[in-house]
């Protein structure tokens, strides 16, 4: 008896991609990119529609009768007119007897920052922190060219943003339908459509830096000088009024070119969209080329001074977590003091401008924010600083956390524990080396802080110590990250952390504005931490932090010792 074996098949069936895979999911690099993306998605659409819900709100019922908006539309018109500084920071008043007008005003730095640092984190390190770390080697190895990888993963970021612009977009649709009191406050569809897309287009163009010079410099150096461009740009712009040489330079940024369209107070440009876009196009094309022509992973380092020994790591766990993100948290730092300084020392012209105003002004001021002293750098710091810092060093704990789970995501983590060194002493030391870390972070702010103050003739020493205070928030939602690390999985401690920042700040931001139950403002740690700036601290808001400090590196030992190492 015979049997005859067929021949069998030369290669396997071709496993068929659905169109869904293909646009999110595991089909394509775009879609796994769009899916990757998700969290940041949520996190920064949320920022921004959230952020416009409570000003609009904020707006429309505490200025709710025409005199309440013409007195807050003089004090604004006369506080630029009377202070340079403040007016190059945040720019010349238009409209701001309506909602709209007020809000880009008051808030519009706080919606191109967060718009922006997402868009330059994110291209930055779509290509070249992949590439660094070798996870494009297999992916380039396919059909799918480098080209078509670049572009896809661009096309997945401007997705994600468009998506995130549409968030925005209808916030300020329901701004105008819910909060629209008073005659000019109703915010146009067009204004709406022309501020989602002004704000996308310049994310874009900001991010399109970072990308183009990724390929040479490598993630980090990419994300400083767009950076660099992005809040040199701002300042540029806004005191090329005040100091007429910065005129010409100030013209070849995206934000002169786009001075006169602001459409939430009714003003149109929208010609000088064009050239935002052609900028944005032909720096995301210089990026898809350079990283098709160089070999991956391939960066020329910028040089900068070397650590001294004692940072470079060598001396134990603790050492060596301290030494890799000394020099993150120090950027940290020299980023958020930078600012501090220009605020504190910036006083010094607020106070002048206040003997300058009118007395029915002045009282004004003192009726609407009664618990200020604003002729003094603590004052103005708590008013117009505390609350984008708390944000700052929330976020930058969560860049240091997500350092500290590298090492098990990487894969490091098992070559240290073939030493004698156990998985809770690791996380436990290694945690140290962020607080510590953290601690050099708030120590240059609150240095910055202080020559800012020195140099307006304020009190220095109470805003220094009040810059404490963001450090210990930074501790205490590291020490969160910590605790989801060591319990669950490091991989997602950054990301807990940075969900943990934006609740925060839209509790703390909504809750007051809404006028809800007292239980969900307290719901809010920043709403327990005083007014540190003016020497006014809330000690049990300061006993929470060192708590969960503390408890969270603790809870992420003892869950660490439990648990198995992921691969």
């Amino acid at each position: 008896m015979a049997v005859e074996i067929g021949r069998p098949p030369l290669a396997r069936a071709r496993t068929r991609v659905s169109l869904r895979q293909r646009v999110y999911g595991f089909g394509s690099v775009y879609a796994k990119t769009l899916r990757d993306s998700r969290l940041a998605f949520l996190i920064v659409a949320g920022i921004l529609g959230g952020l416009m819900l409570v000003a609009g709100a904020g707006v429309g019922r505490v200025y709710a009768t025409v005199g309440a908006r013409h007195d807050l539309a003089r004090l604004g018109t006369e506080l630029a007119a009377s202070s340079p500084a403040l007016r190059g920071i945040v720019g010349n008043p238009i409209n701001l007897a309506t909602v709209g007008g007020y809000v880009m005003w008051k808030y519009g730095p706080v919606f191109i920052y967060v718009a922006c640092l997402w868009s330059i984190f994110a291209l930055s390190g779509t290509l070249a922190a992949e590439a660094r770390r070798g996870s494009l080697d297999f992916v380039a190895a396919t059909p799918t060219g480098r080209r078509r990888l670049a572009i896809e993963k661009v096309a997945a970021h401007v997705t994600a943003l468009t998506g995130a612009m549409v968030v925005m977009g209808l916030a300020v649709g329901l701004v105008s339908a819910a909060f629209a009191t008073l005659p000019g406050d109703a915010i146009p569809v067009q204004a709406a459509v022309g501020f989602a897309l002004w704000l996308g287009l310049i994310a874009l163009a900001s991010g399109a830096v970072a990308f183009a010079v990724a390929p040479f410099l490598g993630r980090a150096a990419a994300a400083w000088i767009a950076g660099v461009v992005l809040f040199g740009g701002w300042l540029l712009n806004g005191y090329q009024g005040v100091l007429s040489g910065l005129s010409g330079v100030a013209h070849l940024t995206w934000f002169s070119w786009t001075a006169n369209h602001v459409p939430l107070a009714g003003l149109y440009d929208w010609p000088s969209l064009v050239p935002v876009a052609v900028a944005a196009v032909v720096l995301l094309a210089i990026g898809v080329e350079a990283f098709a022509r160089r070999d991956l992973g391939a960066s020329s380092a910028l040089r900068t001074p070397t650590l001294p020994g004692p940072l470079l790591g060598l001396r134990g766990p603790v050492g060596r977590s301290f030494g890799e993100r000394a020099a993150a948290a120090l950027a940290w730092g020299l980023g958020l003091g930078f600012f501090g300084f220009i605020m504190a020392a910036g006083s010094r012209s607020l106070a002048t401008a206040l003997d300058q105003l009118s007395p029915a002004t002045q009282q004004l001021f003192r009726s609407v924010l009664p618990n200020y002293d604003l002729t003094s750098a603590g004052g103005f710091l708590q008013l117009v600083f505390v609350g984008l810092g708390f944000i700052v060093v929330g976020f930058a704990a969560a860049m240091l956390v997500g350092g500290w789970g590298g090492d098990e995501t990487s894969g490091r983590l098992e070559m240290l524990l073939s030493t004698p060194l156990a998985r809770a002493r690791w996380a436990v030391s290694s945690g140290l080396g962020v607080y510590l870390a953290i601690a050099s972070m708030t120590v240059v702010l609150a240095a910055a802080i202080g020559l800012g103050a020195l140099s307006a003739g304020s009190d220095a020493a109470t805003p220094m110590l009040g810059s404490v205070v963001l450090g210990l928030y930074a501790a205490a939602v590291a020490g969160i990250g910590f605790a989801i690390g060591g319990l669950f999985r490091t991989s997602i401690a950054a990301e807990v952390v940075a969900l943990a920042v934006t609740l925060t700040f839209l509790i703390d931001l909504v809750a007051p504005a809404l006028k809800a139950p007292s239980w969900v403002h307290d719901l809010a740690l920043t709403s327990h931490l005083g007014q540190p700036m003016v020497g006014s601290w809330d000690w049990a808001g300061i006993v929470a932090c060192v708590v969960l400090a503390a408890g969270g590196l603790a809870l992420g030992g003892w869950g660490m010792r439990r648990r198995d190492v992921a691969r």
